[in-house]
């Protein structure tokens, strides 16, 4: 479980650490040619924080799961 953990919270730091990068380059650049590459690697953040808080979610809900087994 600990390990699902791990890999959700990877995400989160992943997928933001992208989105910063992206919004860094979009307020550098401006309107430059690489504006449409910046704002696509926007939405692949969106997603990757996405994934990252299923995999938490998931992991969430199969502890809960175990726990009333075990209870």
């Amino acid at each position: 479980m600990l390990g699902a953990i791990g890999h959700g919270l990877q995400g989160l730091t992943a997928g933001f650490d992208r989105l910063d990068r992206a919004a860094a380059a979009i307020a550098r650049d401006g309107e430059s040619d690489r504006l449409a590459t910046n704002a696509v690697d926007l939405l692949r953040a969106r997603q990757q924080v996405r994934a990252g808080v299923a995999v938490l979610r998931t992991a969430d809900e199969m502890t809960g799961t175990i726990l009333d087994v075990f209870a």
